[in-house]
């Protein structure tokens, strides 16, 4: 069986497409989808399954939608894809925030559009970033909440994102271990 983790998009912001954590591990579940666990609650899932990666975001999709209402964005990718793009992470942050200052964007399908140069002029207070494969790398040292970057990254990248930091990242990649 393959380990896999599931990062879902917009859930639970907001008070916005409310998904319990509870209820998608049950769900996952009903799928076949083997020791499902979940962290924290903006959509972060580990599972094990004999399926094809490539199936796993429209099965998944389909049933928060037949069971809660809506249809998030849904990343799947392999505990060693994960694994391999942090990494691969080129920035090593210090001090008790350093979890909060760099984020993996993980993109799903084709890049549309990608401006580096864009970006590049907006970056200030030492953000940095470097497009990897199939991950997007953000580091801001004042925060994300306060990056540029990341607030106009959509109109320089035009690709599915979906990010997390880096403490998020490693304990994921933890979590399935456990």
């Amino acid at each position: 069986m393959t380990v896999y983790i599931a990062l879902l998009r917009g859930v639970n912001v907001g008070g916005n497409n409310k998904l319990p954590m509870k209820d998608w591990r049950e769900g996952l579940a009903a799928l076949g989808l083997d020791n499902a666990r979940t962290y924290i609650q903006s959509g972060n899932a580990v599972f094990e399954s004999d399926r094809a990666a490539e199936s796993l975001p429209d099965l998944i999709t389909a049933d928060i939608g037949a069971r809660f209402g809506f249809t998030p964005v849904c990343h799947v990718l392999s505990l060693d894809q994960v694994r391999a793009a942090r990494q691969a992470c080129p920035y090593v942050p210090d001090g008790e925030d350093a979890h909060k200052q760099v984020h993996l964007m993980f993109i799903k399908g084709e890049i549309k559009t990608y401006d580096p140069d864009g970006l590049a002029a907006l970056a200030t207070q030492g953000e940095q970033f470097h497009m990897g494969e199939g991950v997007f790398y953000l580091y801001t040292p004042q925060g994300f909440g306060k990056s540029v970057v990341a607030e106009k990254l959509p109109r320089f990248l035009k690709a599915e994102l979906t990010a997390r930091n880096l403490r998020t990242v490693d304990t994921l990649i933890e979590l399935a271990h456990d």
